[in-house]
């Protein structure tokens, strides 16, 4: 269930930045919504009778209002056909007929369906800036996720000198973090269809280390002798950046 800008803006919230998912935000009436497809199914879910021109159903927490529904994606989109929908929202107040939250959603459809003699909630669907805001949010948190994936690969080799391999779509990349003369070394392989824009993302993850400090290894390095199809980066590795990575390290292994 994804909050749509208009009901961000009724909440005082406005976009976040794109490495935040609307769905995954932490407001109560977000939250609240992520409910509201399962008691559909069961048949719990209140309607907005109010609204009939689509169907609409009612989110409620102790201190907010809002309305969802299941909207199609228009046209040729990279969004899933049928998405739901947070499309409304606001503050709770007391429950009178000029002040009831649902009284003055119903106005509102009411003067956008003036003329067509009855009311029109096509005001309240997602906007263009909505379904914008899906692949690039998918996009970024993707790389988000590569990146943290290479970063624990990183720990696990400073723990035990090993490499560590994790797969990234098409590239099974590797960590081997080594000591040498009292200075602490990285490499990173890379193999498979190489795409270097997703190796330049990955090579991005370490913090502290410049890309002008990655070099491209033509030889054996660490132990590692790149085979044919990959290729080996590796970079000092400042004190400060490693007791970092191993701050932010949760003891999952890969």
């Amino acid at each position: 269930m994804r909050p749509t800008l208009r009901a961000l803006n009724d909440l005082g919230l406005g976009f976040p930045s794109l490495d935040q998912a609307l769905e995954k935000l932490d407001e109560p009436l977000i939250r609240k919504a992520q409910d509201l497809p399962s008691e559909v199914s069961a048949g719990g879910a209140e309607r907005v009778l109010s609204l009939n021109d689509r169907v609409w159903f009612k989110v409620k927490t102790q201190d907010e209002r809002g309305a969802a529904g299941e909207v199609p994606s228009p046209g040729e989109r990279e969004f899933p056909r049928q998405g739901w929908w947070l499309v409304a929202a606001g503050r709770r107040q007391q429950d009178t007929p000029k002040r009831d939250f649902y009284a003055r959603l119903e106005a509102e459809c009411v003067r956008a369906g003036k003329g067509t003699g009855g009311v029109s909630s096509e005001v309240l669907l997602p906007a263009e800036i909505d379904y914008r805001r899906w692949p690039a949010e998918r996009a970024t948190l993707a790389v988000s996720a590569m990146r943290a994936l290479v970063r624990k690969a990183v720990v696990k080799s400073a723990h035990d000198g090993k490499l560590w391999t994790v797969t990234i779509k098409q590239h099974l990349i590797g960590a081997l973090v080594r000591s040498q003369d009292g200075e602490t070394y990285l490499a990173i392989t890379a193999e498979g269809y190489y795409d270097h824009r997703l190796v330049a993302i990955l090579l991005d993850a370490i913090p502290g280390v410049p890309k002008k400090d990655w070099g491209a290894e033509p030889g054996a390095v660490f132990g590692i002798a790149p085979a044919e199809g990959q290729v080996v980066y590796s970079a000092m590795l400042p004190p400060e950046t490693l007791c970092a990575l191993l701050d932010e390290d949760d003891g999952d292994y890969l």
